[in-house]
């Protein structure tokens, strides 16, 4: 393998503003000499959440299905967004939380942070569970949001990854996080 190094930023410019994220380019030396232009996209973080309702029949999970522009269908998904600029991001999941579901946790557990693309964007992701949830308020929606809200099994959940309106990376990756905080196995 090769020795992999950091780089050193030279110059940075921003190229252009889309409202939900920015692209600027970066001008870096690496510590070996090498240099070169990277062009980055710079957006928000992202929270997600895994509640959990405890029932007579198990563990429930929170989930919500909503049409995702970018791949031109409905998704099933945990709530989440966009952590604002100085949030917190387990105030952020707790918010969207309420907002998207009406439901509030007694308890918010982070369950790690991820990149959701390393290569070329410079956000991250915190993924949290949501324990001893219970709905009491209604939903408070974007402007543009529908959402619909299910309990599903928990084992239900798990065995739902890869189906089709399951594919969200961002998803799966908190749910991977949540089955080894609980010790599950597929």
């Amino acid at each position: 393998m090769g020795n992999a190094g950091s780089w050193r930023e030279l110059a940075a410019r921003n190229l252009a503003d889309y409202k939900i994220f920015d692209i600027s380019s970066s001008d870096r030396v690496s510590e070996d000499g090498k240099r070169g232009t990277f062009y980055l996209l710079n957006s928000l973080d992202w929270a997600g959440v895994i509640p959990v309702v405890d029932t007579a029949a198990g563990r429930m999970i929170v989930m919500i299905r909503q049409y995702r522009h970018g791949t031109g269908r409905l998704c099933l998904e945990f709530p989440g967004g966009a952590v604002e600029r100085g949030e917190d991001p387990a105030l952020a999941v707790s918010r969207e939380l309420a907002e998207e579901t009406g439901y509030k946790a007694q308890v918010i557990v982070p369950l790690g942070s991820l990149s959701p693309n390393p290569a070329f964007m410079t956000n991250a992701f915190y993924a949290f569970v949501a324990e001893g949830c219970r709905c009491d308020c209604e939903q408070f929606l974007d402007e543009n949001e529908e959402i619909e809200v299910s309990l599903v099994p928990e084992r239900d959940a798990v065995d739902l990854v890869g189906a089709e309106d399951y594919g969200h990376a961002l998803m799966t990756a908190t749910l991977f996080l949540y089955m080894r905080y609980r010790g599950l196995s597929l």
